[in-house]
């Protein structure tokens, strides 16, 4: 039986990063990175990818999380994807390629879990990410964009330790 992919979703700085890797080890399960933020860092000019590029950070996560996913035994614990980066390209632009809408489509029934990070928590005001108020405006684009494709996800509030116990609930039962 393959292994389940569990994804994270959620606005900048609301634990995704935290409850992955915490679960991961709890599990000694791999964990896929948030790939598009390292790739942000580093390409990024004057705050922004371009279309190709966000294109690209899709395209490089779906590779590397197929293959965290063949090692995996269970599960395979997700640090977004890339419905998340159609969201940043409809924030950045308005509106999304082809190519990206057609990698966040297949997205769509790739996870046996969705959990949503809620933000909940205080917000860590680091110099690439956007400060509080873009956190709950992104964080409602999250939430839109998961209702109007129509998939079900679980909210995780709380401490991370509440976090992890609410996932372990699901994921063990």
């Amino acid at each position: 039986m393959p292994a389940s992919n569990v994804l994270f979703l959620g606005a900048p700085s609301t634990g995704k990063t935290s409850l992955v890797k915490a679960l991961a080890e709890h599990y000694r399960e791999p964990w896929m990175h948030e790939l598009g933020k390292d790739y942000w860092i580093k390409h990024q000019v004057e705050r922004r990818l371009s279309q190709d590029q966000l294109l690209e950070i899709a395209e490089l996560h779906l590779a590397a999380e197929l293959s965290l996913l063949e090692q995996a035994n269970r599960f395979l614990f997700t640090d977004t994807n890339a419905i998340t980066t159609y969201v940043f390209a409809l924030d950045y632009y308005g509106y999304v390629e082809e190519g990206l809408t057609q990698l966040a489509q297949s997205a769509e029934q790739r996870y046996d879990w969705i959990f949503l990070c809620d933000t909940d928590i205080p917000y860590e005001d680091t110099w690439e990410r956007s400060g509080a108020v873009f956190r709950n405006r992104f964080q409602q684009m999250i939430i839109d964009d998961l209702n109007a494709r129509g998939l079900k996800y679980v909210l995780l509030s709380g401490s991370l330790d509440r976090r992890i116990k609410t996932v372990r609930n699901f994921l063990d039962a």
